[in-house]
């Protein structure tokens, strides 16, 4: 069976060599400025969405793109804006600077920050909810808490797909929060892995020629909508990820990953691998 490994990574390296891409969505741009001129009833309706959220009529200022959403901006220096799903118009998120204290000091606990966070989250879609799972690590930035639920696929996480609240901890308000856009489906990701985290930390390994981080174990996480094994590796001047493909082998992302990952988070020992035949005809070669 060593062999049979041995044989299997040794395609992938050649594979990788042969093929090597990066994977970059578009779900992952941010663009400053952009222009909606190109399609009228376009800026019209995000304008529209975006005014009644606000209950004002006042034209947007500029737009920007945020992963998939548009901004709609209402003062500079992105201190007032709705953010926009042009995939019907809804309002995903929103920052209004506004409602943050002027003066004053903490008034409020980060439990009674998380209870009006919570509130919030449960005006959500049971769907949404249901796909959420909430973190316990709590940030403070200029005394406000950040507030996050990131979503999970049978207890794998979703990359780059999260809510997230930003409560004041002077006067209790809601600044900000923000949904991002499911771009699949539960019933359309597959969350399985064909390949072990072993198998996947030695095609890294292999492919960077660089020892993996002492003591840093391999996760599993979902990249767009498939299994992708995580491992750190260590460069010859600092260390950087490099993300598995877990159903075929192949490198999907290097450096950094393509989105927060919680404390703590560590999933993968206990799903089970599921060999494709894809995989099983490559452990048959010899």
């Amino acid at each position: 069976m060593k062999a049979k490994k041995f044989s299997f990574l040794l395609f992938f390296i050649f594979l990788l060599i042969s093929s090597f891409s990066i994977l970059v969505t578009a779900h992952s741009l941010y663009l400053f400025g952009i222009s909606l001129d190109f399609d009228k009833e376009l800026k019209s309706n995000i304008a529209k969405s975006a005014q009644k959220f606000l209950s004002t009529s006042e034209e947007p200022l500029s737009f920007d793109l945020d992963k998939g959403l548009v901004m709609a901006h209402f003062e500079p220096e992105q201190r007032n804006y709705v953010e926009i799903n042009p995939l019907g118009y809804e309002v995903y998120g929103m920052r209004n600077e506004n409602l943050k204290h002027k003066e004053g000091q903490f008034a409020i606990t980060k439990q009674q920050g998380f209870q009006i966070a919570g509130k919030f989250f449960e005006k959500l879609p049971e769907k949404i909810k249901s796909e959420l799972k909430h973190d316990s690590d709590v940030s403070e930035v200029d005394n406000t808490y950040f507030y996050k639920w990131f979503r999970q696929v049978n207890g794998i996480l979703v990359i780059d797909e999260a809510f997230m609240v930003n409560v004041d901890a002077v006067n209790g308000n809601i600044i900000a929060w923000r949904l991002s856009i499911f771009d699949y489906p539960k019933s359309s990701i597959e969350t399985v892995p064909a390949i072990s985290k072993n198998v996947a930390k030695r095609v890294a390994e292999i492919s960077f020629n660089a020892p993996s981080v002492k003591d840093f174990k391999p996760y599993l996480i979902i990249v767009v909508n498939g299994p992708v094994w995580v491992n750190k590796l260590q460069g010859q001047f600092y260390p950087f990820f490099v993300g598995v493909n877990a159903k075929e082998g192949s490198i999907a992302f290097t450096g950094t990953i393509p989105g927060e990952v919680p404390k703590g988070y560590n999933a993968g020992d206990e799903i089970k691998v599921i060999e494709t035949d894809f995989i099983k005809q490559i452990y048959s070669q010899k």
